[in-house]
Order: structure tokens, then sequence, then C-alpha cells
């Protein structure tokens, strides 16, 4: 190099530093042959983890468990990085080897972590490329790897990679089918098929819907609670007409004389012991055909019973989260529950709902107003003071600190 070069390389270099401005630039100066110390570091680095990534996939391919285990759980760890999950997610292939089948399940679950890292960082479509090397681990002995690759597939179908993994959803619900004939039904399966159904792909969720209906009638709360979440995802997912084509909703009866899909919901919504499957049946409701405001009169015709039994006083007097349930309820068949035009309000101490206007609403429950005017329910009002004398202080309104020489209002 000559030396007038020689003596512009430093100026150049300093331009370097401060990145491209205007047409001069790191890149321009590359393309001009001159050196560039930043763009070699960059380059240093990614044949750096490339060459990382090459030793652990070659480690994943030997014959010792133990560093099989080891390379994984590095790769797992190593995907958490955003330079390492792009370098990687290039090239998923050698990654697959650790869920061949026969291998051993902390190698499995290291790499299904490793791939839920990358899905989750934006590479979700990179891994659902491969998603034909996750349906053995669907069919896995160990429970845990099962559970895994479902909250995999949950976390794809969330990521928008939904409509390549709808493909596998009757594997999904087989890997359901499996875990339940071991008497440990998993929930996780019925998780991912709602997210790929609510993520737009209900129609494939569908293919599946009479397996889905014999799930509600199981003894798990748990298992009853994500049916009912899938079920409503089904439909909001697209899947409505094909659903009322398949006799389990718009029309009175399903297939054989059955009860309607609408009908089984109902009755978890109003009978279940389990609060959470309640609400959740309730919500799955407002997603059906019958809940339509423009159809709610042919449905109220279709189920006076049903109707009937709402009206009655023990329906109108149900707080907490089983009233809300049948709240849901009156609304799905367009009737508004006659409670909710009363005046009500609630108990500061219980923080249950209290009526002003003096019915009953509970055993031991009774409303009772203060002589400040605030009400509350007469049970907790007593125990409130009753505390407050042996405390030593006089008892006073739990909202506005009034004396109450008395708690027996007008």
């Amino acid at each position: 190099m000559s030396p007038s070069m020689l003596a512009v390389v430093p100026v150049l270099e300093a331009e370097v530093s401060k990145g491209p401005v205007g047409p001069v630039g790191p890149l321009g100066l590359v393309a001009a042959g001159l050196p560039s110390r930043w763009l070699r570091a960059k380059q240093d680095e990614g044949f750096a983890t490339q060459r990382q990534i090459n030793r652990l996939c070659t480690d994943l391919s030997a014959l010792d468990p133990a560093l099989r285990e080891k390379a994984a759980e590095s790769l797992a760890n190593l995907c958490k990085g955003e330079n390492f999950a792009g370098t990687l997610a290039s090239n998923l292939k050698p990654v697959l080897r650790g869920l061949k089948p026969g291998e051993c399940a902390p190698v499995k679950l290291a790499i299904l972590g490793a791939l839920r890292s990358l899905a989750e960082k934006g590479h979700a479509i990179s891994v659902a490329l491969h998603a034909y090397a996750l349906l053995p681990c669907l069919r896995d002995e160990d429970i845990q790897v099962q559970r895994k690759v479902c909250a995999l597939y949950r976390v794809l179908a969330e990521e928008g990679a939904a409509t390549m993994v709808a493909q596998d959803v009757k594997s999904i619900m087989q890997c359901y089918e499996a875990t339940q004939a071991k008497g440990v039904p998993l929930a996780a399966p019925l998780d991912t098929l709602s997210a790929i159904a609510i993520a737009g792909e209900g129609a494939a969720v569908a293919s599946v819907i009479e397996k889905l209906l014999a799930n509600l009638k199981d003894g798990r709360p748990k298992i009853r609670k994500s049916t009912c979440a899938t079920l409503g995802a089904i439909v909001s997912g697209g899947a409505q007409e094909l659903l009322g084509s398949l006799g389990l909703c718009a029309e009175a009866q399903g297939p054989g004389g059955q009860a309607s899909l609408f009908e089984m919901l109902i009755s978890l919504a109003l009978d279940d012991n389990d609060d959470d499957v309640r609400l959740e049946a309730a919500d799955a409701l407002k997603c059906l055909p019958e809940a339509d405001p423009d159809k709610c009169d042919q449905t109220r015709e279709r189920f006076p019973q049903l109707v009937k039994r709402l009206r009655l006083r023990p329906f109108r007097h149900c707080y907490g989260r089983k009233g809300e349930a049948i709240k849901k309820v009156c609304h799905a068949i367009g009737i508004e529950s006659e409670h909710e035009a009363e005046e009500e309000g609630f108990c500061a101490i219980c923080q249950e709902t209290v009526h002003r206007d003096g019915r009953w609403c509970g055993p031991f429950q009774d409303p009772i107003k203060l002589l400040c005017g605030h009400v509350f329910h007469e049970g907790c009002c007593t125990q409130w003071f009753d505390l407050s004398k042996k405390c030593g202080r006089t008892p006073r309104c739990p909202i506005c600190r009034g004396v109450a020489t008395s708690h027996l209002g007008d």
C-alpha cells in the first residue's frame, strides 16, 4: 500500500466508527476494499456462534447420554439470546436429532424448550416448518414430554403458525386420549386445540368435535373447563356453520336424539359443581347461534322449561360466581334476570351482594341498614360490632366510621 493510502486509512477507520452517514459508511468502505474492524468483529462473532452450534449439534449425536443431555440444555439456554436464536432458526435440522424416537426424556424436554424459545422470539414459522419432527413426541411414553410438546404447539398457534400446525389436530387429540387411557389426562392438548381454533382454524378443530363432547362428562373439573373453552373457540374460530350442519347447534337435537351442544353447556352452566366450569360453559354459550339476539325468541320457544327454571325465585337470588354464570345464561337466551332490575349493593364486609329493598338473599344474610344509611348483611354487621366490642372500641360503621349506638336501622 502506498504511503498516501496509509495516511488515509486512519481517517477512514474513524469515519467507520461513526456509522453510516450519507453515501459513505462501513458497507461502502468494504465495497471499496478498505478495512472495517466493525464488520470483521461481526463476522467473527457470527463464525463463533456457528461453530458453537455445530459443536453442540455434534454432541447431540454422541453415544454418551450425559453428553447429549448437556448439549441439549446448552442449546436451550443459548436460545434465550436473540443472536443465537436467529442463527439457529436458519438451520434446525441438526437440532431435531434430539427428538428422535428412543431419545431420553431430559434431552427431548430441553430441545422442546429450545424450540419454544425460538417460537416466542419470532421464529414460529421456521419451527412449524419442521412440525413433522414433533409428532413422535405426541406419542411419547413420558407424560412430561407430551405436555411440553403440546405447549409448544400452543405457542406456535399463538405466534402466527396456526395454519401450519392445524394439520396435526387429530394427532393432538390422540395425545389427549393416550393420556386419558393412562389415567392422567392432560388439559394441555385441549388448550392447544383451543389456541388453534381461536387463531382461525376452528374448522380443523371441529374434525374432532365428537371426541370433545365426551369430555363434558369427565369427572375432572379441569378437563370439563378446558373442553368448554375449546368448544367456544371452535365456533368463534369460524366453524359455527359446521357445528350446525352436524346437528350440534342451531337445530333442536344432535345425532341420535342426543342433547344439543347448547343444552349440554346450559346444563354445565347451571348444575356443575365447579364454579370455573360453570363460568366457562356460560361463556361458551355466547358463541353459539342460539345466543344470537335475532334468534333468542326462537331459543326461548324451544326451551320453555329452561326459561321457567331461570325465573324461579331460588335462581333469582344466586350470587357470587354461580350468580354470574346464571346471568350469562339469561343473556344468552334473551331474558333479563329479574334480580338485575332490583337496586343492589355490596356488603363492604364480605363483598357479596345485598338487596337494599329488604328482600331475602340467603340464610342468615338478611340485609340491614345502619342509622347512617349504609347497608350490610345482618350477620356480617353483628360480627363486626362484636369484634369491636371485644377490642374495647366503640362500634362504628365500616364505611363512614360513624358511631352506631344501634345497628338496627329502619
